[in-house]
């Protein structure tokens, strides 16, 4: 009975700070701040690996946009990871040091208010992927626009979308370079700010083949890099790790409920609240905290969120699916070259 009404009155916390409680007024920011601390408190109550905290935004800012409903029937398939030898797994494993000169591992990206998570966390990776794989740590910045406008089997733009088809949008079409929201940079940068509102939801850009005025390419073919592979990786621990350690970081999803937004630090379980809906980020290593097995992701909520924009979650588990839907794909240094006969 004493777990019934607790339950029921963190139920009661949740709606009112998402504005879904009966006649619940827009919160003020300072009421929102008592209310998120509040309803970290309570959560901090029911976890025992991980610490939730405020963050920069209201809980109910932050988008996702992985459609559940689609994720087997959009599914790659299984690439085969042909080794030598038997790979000497380490117990920790974080990319950002084992590509220190591939700055793009560490950039922590920002959705904004557009449920594009399963658009830039794959160009997170194809960025990240593109340096690592090339001769000389080459680097180019997959931008999400394309991604986001111009991928039609991908979804509905900022209404959400699937990760297999984003990787083969990647292969058969080519991406564009991008940068942050008002950053200048590329091709087309990220046209999306944050949310300003709980109820906020920009519309998708409309699909557009010329770069931004201030770029150095007008035409966006003539900038665009292609991907030589896409592929699904097996659900296993295992070889979810010789994929990250041989090639680099991966795209997963996993079910987001109501508490991870309020993750500060350690390591996420799901301990409470409702499913929010599904989300896609970048797995980069893995590790063990206070005997805890965790993987290392990277989130696209912007570094003011969760632990500079990262997170650990439960390792070896398939927590809330989030070893069962992993994507991925190598680069194609050459079909760009041989288009346009131009030089790297």
């Amino acid at each position: 009975m004493i777990r019934t009404l607790l339950l029921l009155a963190l139920c009661h916390a949740a709606l009112c700070q998402t504005g879904m409680g009966i006649g619940s007024p827009l919160l003020s920011p300072s009421s929102s701040a008592q209310l998120s601390n509040s309803f970290a408190s309570k959560i901090n109550n029911l976890t025992k690996t991980w610490t939730a905290g405020r963050n920069s935004l209201p809980d109910a800012f932050y988008r996702s946009g992985v459609r559940l409903d689609q994720l087997e029937s959009t599914r790659l398939a299984t690439g085969i990871l042909v080794l030598k030898s038997k790979v000497q797994l380490p117990e920790s494993f974080d990319a950002r040091k084992q590509w220190p000169n591939c700055p793009s591992i560490r950039e922590i990206r920002n959705q904004g208010c557009c449920g594009s998570c399963w658009a830039i966390s794959a160009a997170s990776v194809m960025t990240d992927r593109w340096c690592i794989h090339s001769e000389n740590n080459t680097q180019f910045s997959f931008g999400t626009f394309d991604l986001l406008a111009c991928c039609e089997e991908c979804g509905e733009g900022c209404h959400g979308g699937s990760l297999g088809p984003a990787w083969t949008y990647w292969v058969e079409h080519g991406v564009s370079s991008g940068g942050p929201h008002n950053s200048r940079i590329g091709c087309h940068p990220y046209p999306i700010d944050v949310c300003r509102s709980r109820d906020d939801m920009a519309p998708t850009p409309k699909c557009v083949r010329t770069c931004q005025a201030t770029y150095n390419q007008t035409d966006v073919m003539r900038d665009v890099r292609f991907g030589r592979e896409a592929y699904s990786v097996p659900m296993d621990e295992t070889r979810i790790k010789e994929e990250i350690f041989m090639n680099g970081p991966v795209q997963a999803s996993f079910k987001v409920y109501k508490d991870f937004h309020a993750y500060k630090s350690g390591v996420y379980r799901h301990v409470w609240g409702p499913l929010v809906t599904g989300h896609a980020i970048k797995i980069l290593g893995w590790g063990v905290e206070k005997g805890t097995k965790y993987w290392l992701c990277a989130n696209s909520w912007g570094e003011d969120w969760g632990s500079n924009g990262l997170f650990k979650i439960i390792r070896g588990e398939n927590h809330l699916g989030i070893e069962r839907d992993i994507h991925t794909g190598l680069p194609d240094y050459h079909k760009h070259e041989e288009m346009f006969n131009f030089d790297y």
